[in-house]
């Protein structure tokens, strides 16, 4: 069943049938209420007349209708009664043209009243009444009571054409509002479904068509809007990489291959082989340097990220151990400042790297005889390592940029430029985020911080 069909069924035919249960239900509630007033009247008019039957003098049974001083009332609403002697023949009807039965015997009915509904024609009912009752002599007589169930039928017949144009245009109603809110519906949901077609066919250049609402539909398309926005901005990424990649790879290609042509022009002395080979030696090693972080990334964007507690001071100081190595020749001092201990949940795998690459890249850029400091803050919804340098710093037109894959402020500097934009890999992968600040009295600040899982 279409989207369509089904918000007319179930938005306007459903309740619509629904509503005229409820119509049909009133009507047979008030049927029995009517009724049920109906038999209270002839219930009471009963014992009435039971008492006072043969209340004359000589005990001479007599029905009231006619010395009642609403005689006038009881013929508009069409009372009759009838009075049956022991023998079971009719002693007293009223009115004359009462349609009581013409015999009727105590032993006929019962001591206690009897009712029931009687067609005496097409379309026109009584409520009868009949009950047995003994003269002051004992002698069993009948009494025999009814009223017309004409105003009855008129109030019914009242409130079923009252039900029926009310249902009706209810029901009209219904189905028109429900018409224009099912077109209006369905153009939206078709819009969002025509949307996420061209986003399976992996167009992300254009955005869910704008829609005004305030339900549930809207807010998924502002979700589907971002998504859309998010995807456009990761596929523009991930060319960018790829011609990136492609362009820092082509680049020492191009120097070994130079390099090989000239060595092989013409005969070389030993000495000069080995010079072009080391110069090519070069070359690859900065090829596997590209290619080993082309991997981490890879790596990290596709890695689960199972989070485990680890002490983050003791990983951060085996960091800067293995960097002494680097830093000593050129007499830079790494100093760590940190509590004792900082346990958090993390990835150790990737957090080591970016602390590495951190460090790496505060050393590269670090003039001799200086320092490179660390310092790690613990706070309760997070934990943030700052790595500050002496170098020259970050122009701020560059301080954004430098995360992106193979941005480098200076291209004489070796690197493949992609240790910052690991860094930042990893750093929102942990919930957090990376970036860098002037660092007071010259150089760079680098923060990175991990939420706490």
């Amino acid at each position: 069943m279409s989207l369509r069909r089904r918000l007319l069924v179930f938005g306007a035919l459903l309740p619509a049938a629904l509503l005229a249960l409820a119509l049909f239900l009133i009507g047979l509630v008030l049927d029995h209420l009517l009724l049920e007033s109906v038999d209270r009247g002839l219930t009471l008019q009963a014992a009435s007349e039971s008492v006072s039957l043969f209340d004359r003098p000589g005990q001479d049974a007599h029905l009231h209708f006619g010395d009642s001083a609403l005689v006038a009332d009881l013929q508009r609403l069409h009372h009759q009664g009838a009075l049956y002697g022991p023998d079971g023949a009719r002693l007293l009807a009223y009115p004359a043209d009462t349609v009581a039965p013409e015999r009727l015997t105590a032993a006929d009915v019962t001591r206690a009243p009897a009712l029931q509904t009687r067609a005496i024609a097409p379309g026109e009912r009584i409520r009868e009444l009949a009950l047995a009752i003994d003269s002051p002599r004992g002698e069993p007589h009948a009494i025999w009571l009814a009223v017309s169930l004409a105003s009855n039928d008129a109030a019914l017949a009242a409130y079923a054409r009252a039900a029926g144009l009310i249902g009706a245009a209810v029901t009209a109603l219904m189905l028109l509002l429900q018409i224009a809110h099912a077109r209006g519906l369905v153009q939206r949901v078709q819009s969002l479904h025509a949307h996420m077609q061209r986003l399976q066919d992996g167009d992300f250049s254009t955005l869910p068509p704008v829609d005004r609402g305030t339900d549930v539909i809207a807010s998924l398309r502002d979700a589907i809007a971002d998504a859309t926005d998010k995807l456009r901005t990761a596929s523009e990424l991930q060319h960018r990489l790829v011609a990136d990649a492609a362009h820092e790879l082509r680049t020492p290609l191009t120097a070994m291959r130079m390099e090989i042509d000239v060595t092989l022009r013409r005969e070389r002395s030993p000495e000069q082989l080995v010079d072009a080979l080391t110069r090519v030696r070069t070359e690859v090693d900065r090829l596997g340097e590209l290619a080993s972080k082309l991997l981490a990334m890879a790596t990290l964007r596709r890695a689960e990220w199972e989070r485990v507690p680890i002490e983050a001071v003791a990983a951060v100081r085996a960091a800067l151990d293995s960097h002494r190595a680097v830093a000593e020749p050129r007499a830079i001092a790494l100093q760590l400042h940190a509590p004792e201990l900082a346990p958090i949940r993390a990835n150790p795998g990737p957090l080591r790297q970016a602390v590495d690459n951190l460090l790496a890249n505060a050393i590269k850029f670090a003039p001799p005889g200086t320092a490179v400091d660390v310092t790690i803050r613990d706070g309760d919804n997070q934990l943030e390592i700052l790595v500050e340098d002496r170098g020259p710093g970050v122009p701020p037109e560059h301080q954004e940029t430098i995360f992106a894959p193979f941005r480098r402020l200076h291209r004489g500097i070796d690197g493949a430029g992609l240790g910052l934009a690991i860094v930042r890999e990893v750093a929102e992968a942990h919930g957090g985020h990376a970036w860098v600040t002037p660092r007071p009295g010259g150089g760079a600040c680098f923060h990175l911080v991990i939420a706490r899982a």
